[in-house]
């Protein structure tokens, strides 16, 4: 494995600490810097709502490749701490650090109902809804 990789790998996998994840009802929280990683993202919970949550990312549009990779760790941690199958992103304007995210249990579940006016298909990450199962084995996060 490509030793970039292999650090990045190292870092994903302590994204969720029991720090970040807590008990379910608090919100959620995770720093790169003090898991170790060469770059500086700091994601906070700040709203929480059935299906929904809103993040706020300072830096977000500066961030790098392996920061955009840790980006969809935690909120595959999220969506692990708040017991969802999977989750769904939108990006924020350019002058806002706040990411809306939304959450479900279905593959098949539709992004825009789950936002509802935070919904924009061009500042979506993604087609459809990410799998949990399948970033949190790249992110080496236990479900």
């Amino acid at each position: 494995m490509h030793k970039t990789l292999q650090s990045l790998v190292v870092v994903v996998a302590t994204a969720v600490s029991p720090v970040a994840l807590g008990q379910s009802a608090q919100l959620f929280s995770a720093s790169s810097k003090a898991q170790g990683a060469p770059f500086d993202l700091t994601v906070t919970e700040t709203e929480r709502f059935p299906t929904k949550s809103y993040l706020n990312v300072p830096g977000f549009h500066e961030r790098t490749a392996p920061g955009s990779r840790w980006l969809m760790c935690a909120y595959t941690a999220i969506a692990v701490q708040r017991g969802f199958t999977h989750w769904f992103v939108v990006y924020p304007t350019k002058d806002s650090d706040r990411i809306a995210i939304g959450f479900s249990n279905s593959a098949t579940a539709v992004p825009a109902e789950l936002l509802g006016a935070d919904f924009s298909r061009e500042r979506a990450l993604g087609e459809g809804m990410a799998p949990v199962a399948k970033l949190a084995a790249f992110c080496g996060i236990k479900q």
